[in-house]
């Protein structure tokens, strides 16, 4: 997690990267910060990754703002659910892990160039 941080931080240095240690503080953590890009683990203690997705998607509703391009990242068979947010929508994407540093920055990069 700090690894992809750092190479985040390196690669847009004009961006604000946060870390959160579940779900349920990644959602918290976008209702006060309104990111614009969010890489998801959806294997994550307290709140998975897919339960914080539509906490974030009901937030963005009842709140009127731009839903976030999200970047799932898993080790396992995803969800025939995930598979669907994906295929259905070009504005977020699925990583396998391992994860290596360009891709994780390439993915990140292309989803803030289709919100300009």
């Amino acid at each position: 997690r700090r690894l992809f941080s750092m190479i985040l931080s390196t690669a847009f240095m004009n961006a604000k990267v946060d870390l959160a240690a579940n779900g349920l503080e990644a959602v918290e953590a976008f209702k006060t910060g309104h990111h614009a890009v969010i890489l998801m683990d959806l294997r994550m203690p307290v709140m998975n990754g897919m339960a914080a997705f539509v906490e974030i998607c009901e937030h963005c509703k009842k709140s009127s703002w731009s839903m976030p391009a999200v970047v799932f990242c898993t080790g396992f068979a995803p969800s025939s659910d995930v598979k669907a947010i994906v295929s259905g929508d070009g504005m977020h994407c699925l990583l396998t892990k391992p994860v290596g540093g360009d891709d994780l920055v390439a993915a990140v990069r292309e989803r803030i160039l289709a919100r300009r």
